[in-house]
């Protein structure tokens, strides 16, 4: 392999790190109109931190149509499992409207601080009230509040405590019942002004269609059956509206990022508080996330093409022969690739379960979702584990010197070591300032940190194991060149994502509830894709595994954790 970089490279190497520079100070700074403050913190009444981002219509901007008026406010709360990041849709165009959005993360949850307490996140709510009611610029007495999935139950609660609150969005959350805390009910024959909306997607895997209903019944005073979904019930003028948005073709977590849903959200702010001027009219969802994608294909391309010249770069300057340096790799000539990934397959479905359980202790993990993810994990490295077994058997080599064979090169061993982490810092970068930021957050709290090493330790051993297999074995079955990376990474990322879909669905019938399986498979299919094709391309460089196992085990662990409550 040539150490040289050649220009064509380098002309890539910068075409593409421009497109992801372009792209991150779009995602930033679009819409225009908006400002936004990220970082901020505030204190609950028990003493608990809690993180907050706002977004707010620049000020020139907002006087120049609204004078002096001060500004209506809207309070976001998010779901379990999630992060302020996973609303930062809505509030961007709730700022662009000319409201104050301020997306915050519960206790336990994100960068805030504290332990999840459903009882106490009320608190939380109170507290970034507290932050509006500071300021002298906000009309404390005409708030709302959008609460999205576990969001919506404090909102219920302080909303029919705190007649601040003019106008009230759940999304993929319910309504008090007579069943459920009908003392939060908010009649709308009663004098209180205050307009309600509930955002519901057919397919949503926690909320029924018919609970709601039996919510805006007992607000409405009418019989479930009664209720029709997109109609509009009493009126703004009246401070009364009332409404089921019903979508057909989303489940519960893209409810967080449906466009028609944050549109309707806005609309009914809006509508809730009409003597705000728009400073923009414009909607945004739909451009930020072409500005996502593009700032995504300018990160994800650096990234690949940077492998070949960072390594070569590490050979050079630690003066390591490189032709010194074997490939790692497991031969089974007369077994084809079909043979060798439909093996893979059914080892995977028919041994994942007793892997499952023999790795059922990790179900108690102190981080929930973490233990979930990782027990996953590990019914599958113990499947792959019997079956390296098997090909070792057939090739001769022991199930440990298999196992042994990736830090056998000492020298060789430090520039994996060397390499895996200067690209997991670079991947994880390129992640945070897309994804990250904007979407889905992937930074643990400093109450979470504590875990990261241990959950880093399994992840980087059971990726090892898959690596063993899809890399040393099945990788070099297939040709080399553009068109057989291709197809070594679908491979890999068709045996892990058909094990994961198959025993998610299983938990789900088993558990007779769908969450898991909406909430985790949107996550893991990328997730999961890019993760093959970083395998695939690091091993084709280096001939070894370590490097992409360090990298890919950092990113699963930073997602899992950041996830995770306490």
């Amino acid at each position: 392999m040539s150490r040289i970089i050649t220009k064509k490279r380098v002309i890539l190497i910068l075409f593409f790190l421009s497109v992801f520079i372009i792209g991150t100070v779009l995602i930033f700074t679009v819409p225009f109109s908006v400002k936004s403050t990220y970082g901020l913190t505030t204190q609950t009444s028990d003493g608990v931190t809690i993180s907050f981002n706002v977004f707010e219509p620049q000020e020139s901007l907002y006087q120049k149509y609204n004078d002096n008026n001060p500004k209506k406010a809207v309070i976001i709360g998010h779901g379990i499992m999630a992060d302020k990041e996973i609303m930062k849709g809505y509030a961007i165009e709730l700022a662009n409207a000319g409201f104050i959005a301020v997306v915050f993360d519960f206790r336990g949850h994100g960068q805030s601080l504290g332990e999840i307490d459903r009882g106490a996140i009320i608190d939380d709510v109170r507290a970034i009230k507290g932050y509006l009611n500071s300021r002298d610029d906000v009309d404390i007495n005409n708030l709302g509040y959008i609460g999205y999935s576990m969001g919506g139950f404090p909102g219920n609660q302080i909303i029919s405590e705190d007649t601040d609150f003019k106008c009230f969005i759940g999304i993929g959350t319910g309504l008090p019942t007579e069943d459920y805390h009908p003392e939060y009910s908010i009649k709308a024959s009663s004098n209180r002004s205050l307009n309600i909306l509930m955002i519901q997607a057919r397919f949503d895997e926690v909320n029924t269609l018919s609970s709601l209903k039996d919510g805006m019944a007992l607000r409405l005073n009418m019989t479930p059956e009664d209720i029709d979904v997109n109609k509009l019930y009493g009126s703004f003028q009246d401070g009364n509206a009332s409404m089921i948005f019903l979508d057909d073709n989303t489940n519960h977590l893209l409810l967080a990022w449906d466009q028609d849903f944050i549109r309707e959200a806005r609309n009914w702010v809006i509508s809730t508080f009409p003597d705000v001027r728009q400073p923009d009219e414009n909607f945004y969802v739909n451009i930020r996330c072409i500005i996502l994608i593009i700032q995504l294909i300018g990160g994800i391309g650096l990234f690949f093409l940077i492998i070949d010249p960072l390594y070569e770069l590490i050979l050079k300057t630690r003066k390591v022969n490189r032709e010194d340096e074997a490939i790692l790799k497991i031969d089974l000539p007369d077994v084809s690739i079909t043979n060798l990934a439909l093996r893979t397959v059914a080892y995977s479905l028919i041994l994942g379960l007793p892997g499952i359980l023999i790795f059922m202790p990790l179900y108690f993990f102190p981080l929930f979702t973490a233990g979930n993810v990782l027990m996953l994990l590990c019914g599958q490295m113990f499947a792959i584990l019997i079956l390296l077994w098997r090909i070792g058997k057939k090739a001769d080599t022991p199930l440990k010197h298999i196992l042994i064979g990736p830090f056998k090169s000492r020298k060789n061993f430090i520039n994996q070591i060397i390499l895996g982490v200067i690209l997991t810092t670079i991947l994880y970068i390129i992640i945070y300032l897309s994804i990250g930021l904007n979407y889905f957050a992937i930074l643990p709290s400093l109450t979470k940190i504590v875990f990261i090493p241990i959950c880093y330790a399994i992840c980087f051993f059971v990726f090892l194991i898959y690596s063993l297999l899809n890399q040393t074995v099945l990788q070099n079955k297939i040709k080399d060149g553009f068109k057989g990376q291709i197809i070594a990474g679908l491979i890999t990322f068709g045996v892990q994502i058909l094990y994961m879909i198959v025993f998610l669905l299983l938990f789900s019938f088993l558990l007779g509830s769908f969450f898991n399986f909406g909430v985790y498979l949107p996550i893991t299919i990328p997730t999961t894709l890019l993760l093959s094709f970083t395998y695939v391309a690091i091993y084709k460089k280096t001939g070894n595994i370590i490097s992409s196992t360090l990298v890919n085990s950092f990113i699963v662990t930073m997602i899992i954790i950041t996830v995770s409550v306490i």
